[in-house]
């Protein structure tokens, strides 16, 4: 029988591959379904699922080295063991290799694949005897494919990084990637202090810093449990959002009293800063195609105690029942999308995006923007979000809206909206971007527009 970390982290890999779940959710409920579980079982558990998620294509290319199959074409639970024990073969060179592979071997049977435990061990034990990745292209001759085998991205992707980066710049970010994100939270300002909030964390155990982007930021140290389960979170301290998330509802700039809608607003870490930001003379509608999201948002803005933040459910891409147009002085749209600047926090993000979903994503945006630009007051603010980094959803799309809608202007916040360091990440005043090889952070696009009051 395998240890208990691997018999968990492969039935979360089978949530992740065969269920679509997401990592970080399927982990979380792993480990608290397991009961007491030594913290080193737990520490390795979640080590093998994000590290065999973020290593996956680069260890795929070695299984393919040394079976006589294509990875992609074995049943999940035996690709799923062969991962794992290749993983533990090439990035945990302290674990014997026969121990490694006796795991492998045990897990498959776990997974009912006895027949294909054979198959298993003979694999790894020829991918033991380098422990190593099979060699990268030559960066010369094929620049794309070298940096998808080194930092274990998919080629399309590193091709339209490079072309939108340049080579130096995609590969710092492709292998920032690769380091797994520290967690953060963001300081219910209206209940705590960064200092309160920090001491409240301090008593129970946990070390903390201050964000070096956002003032309202506290980075966890590393191992942290999820917020949920930290002293202060049920007392509605702080809200886990990471900080360039949170830069986004700072770069809005919101004053007290605003009328704020968020248009596409789940989990709703957003909606509920904003709710913050504005005060309780202010007011923020939250909206999600979910009804089931939207009472999640209200959950979450009840804990927090913001009385002020409203949710339901509706299709921001249609008119919105009951809404006047020219309704709000702020319009929040973190719009769907290909979610590639969160790959530190889910790497299972890069298996599941093609290219395709990117033409697809970009016009759903598109329609969006076009839709709601009629709810923002003549004069109000639009900002548009996304947790992604490509150059068509992030500069396309706004090109095309501006060019569709001459009533917006690019216009910067006011000065000192955030740290100053934050100041780094601005482009052209009007544009903020977040990358992860250089903000820490997760990789985050915004922009900030201005109706002009005298539209007709």
């Amino acid at each position: 029988m395998a240890s208990p970390a691997r018999r968990i982290a492969a039935d979360v890999l089978l949530r992740v591959e065969q269920g679509g779940a997401f990592a970080n959710l399927a982990l979380d409920g792993a480990l608290r379904a397991a009961g007491v579980l030594e913290p080193r079982e737990a520490a390795l558990a979640t080590e093998l699922v994000y590290g065999t998620l973020r290593w996956r294509l680069a260890l795929e290319r070695a299984l393919a080295k040394h079976g006589d199959r294509a990875v992609d074409t074995l049943d999940a639970p035996v690709r799923t063991a062969l991962l794992i024990g290749a993983f533990e073969l090439v990035f945990h060179p302290r674990v014997p290799e026969r121990a490694a592979v006796n795991e492998a071997v045990e897990l498959a049977k776990d997974l009912k694949a006895q027949k294909a435990s054979g198959y298993v061990n003979a694999v790894l034990r020829r991918l033991a005897s380098k422990r190593e990745l099979p060699a990268p292209p030559d960066v010369q001759v094929d620049p794309a494919g070298h940096l998808a085998a080194i930092s274990a991205h998919p080629r399309w992707l590193c091709e339209r990084w490079i072309a939108w980066l340049g080579f130096e710049e995609a590969k710092l970010l492709c292998l920032a990637n690769q380091v797994q994100a520290r967690a953060s939270v963001r300081v219910n300002r209206r209940r705590a202090t960064i200092a309160q909030a920090q001491q409240a964390l301090f008593e129970s155990g946990l070390q903390c810093e201050p964000g070096l982007l956002s003032p309202d930021a506290l980075i966890l140290q590393e191992g942290s449990p999820p917020a949920l389960d930290l002293e202060g979170h049920t007392q509605g301290l702080f809200q886990a959002q990471d900080e360039a998330a949170q830069l986004v509802s700072l770069f809005a700039a919101p004053t007290e009293g605003m009328k704020v809608l968020d248009a596409c607003a789940a989990p709703g870490g957003k909606s509920c800063h904003l709710a913050e930001l504005v005060g309780p003379t202010g007011s923020v509608l939250a909206l999600d195609l979910h009804a089931r999201k939207a009472k999640g948002i209200e959950e979450a803005a009840r804990r927090l105690g913001h009385a002020n933040l409203t949710a339901r459910a509706a299709d921001a891409s249609l008119p919105l029942p009951d809404l006047a147009h020219e309704a709000f002085d702020l319009l929040l749209l973190d719009a769907p999308c290909s979610g590639l600047g969160t790959l530190r926090r889910h790497p299972e993000v890069r298996l599941k995006r093609t290219s395709e979903d990117i033409d697809r994503l970009s016009n759903l945006q598109r329609r969006l923007l076009d839709n709601l630009a009629a709810y923002v007051k003549p004069g109000g603010v639009l900002v548009y979000a996304l947790c992604t980094l490509t150059a068509e959803e992030c500069d396309e799309v706004p090109r095309r809206f501006l060019e569709a809608h001459p009533e917006f202007t690019p216009e910067a916040p006011p000065a000192h909206w955030a740290h100053d360091d934050a100041a780094a990440h601005q482009l052209d005043g009007a544009r903020l971007r977040t990358l992860p090889s250089h903000a820490k952070t997760d990789g985050f696009f915004a922009l900030r527009l201005r109706k002009k009051a005298n539209t007709p």
